[in-house]
């Protein structure tokens, strides 16, 4: 239980450090970064790690060009994800969800398309499909025995060359990926879910919290709906009768 609670902890600091540094580096991400979690999945991760990769290049190859807010924010699917697909829900309860997700979505794809807000509207519809395909590596996902090692040294070439920001997102996803291994390993297995809701909402209220980072207020405010939406549905998956 001990060891459970220390994993969850240390997930959450990864998380805050992690986003901290893709803010500072301006999502300027070299794909070997994204790469090298995957990579230390492979090649007994199967189809999850290339699941994984798949998604996780598709996310960085446009980040640079997004709102750092909005890249982040759009993690907030994944614990509707989980509500929609859940064995307890109803189609009903899912079609809300998906409905409050695509209202804001195509509302600030529509701020894009008129330029009050920057990015493309093109890159968000990728970014939330990666995610998508993220959460589906995710769910997929069984703990690897035997970890490939090797990967985590390409880390020193990112530091030497002077992308130590992107060195360092590299190690946070990868250890994210090692303490939720290490839960499913002490049979806690079950709190994996409840970080879904807790690691992407620290991301973002780590961009909320530091004064270096700009959090514009319509994403901001989707980003509120999108979470109030699914706390509502977690509520309506734990009261049947309500749904």
């Amino acid at each position: 239980m001990l060891y459970a609670a220390l994993l969850v902890l240390v997930s959450v600091a990864l998380t805050v450090l992690g986003v901290t540094a893709l803010g500072y580096s301006e999502g300027q991400l070299p794909a070997l970064a994204l790469a090298i979690p995957a990579l230390w999945l492979l090649p007994q991760g199967g189809m999850a790690a290339w699941l994984l990769l798949i998604g996780l290049g598709a996310y960085g190859m446009v980040l640079p060009e997004q709102p750092l807010a909005l890249s982040i924010s759009i993690f907030m699917m994944l614990p509707v994800f989980n509500i929609c697909m859940s064995q307890k829900s109803s189609w009903q309860l899912g079609a809300l969800l998906i409905s409050i997700i695509l209202a804001m979505d195509v509302g600030l794809m529509a701020l894009q398309s008129e330029g009050k807000l920057p990015g493309s509207s093109l890159y968000t519809v990728v970014q939330i499909l990666a995610v998508g395909v993220i959460w589906f590596a995710c769910r997929s996902w069984r703990p690897v025995e035997g970890n490939t090692w090797w990967p985590l040294f390409l880390v020193v070439p990112l530091w030497v060359g002077g992308m130590e920001h992107a060195a360092l997102v590299a190690l946070c996803i990868t250890g994210l990926i090692a303490a939720m291994q290490g839960m499913e390993k002490v049979k806690f297995g079950d709190w994996v879910p409840r970080l879904s809701w807790v690691l992407p909402a620290v991301g973002f209220a780590t961009l909320v919290v530091v004064p270096h980072f700009d959090v514009p207020n319509p994403i901001l405010v989707a980003w509120l709906l999108v979470l109030g939406g699914a706390l509502l549905g977690e509520y309506l998956l734990e009261d049947p009768e309500e749904v």
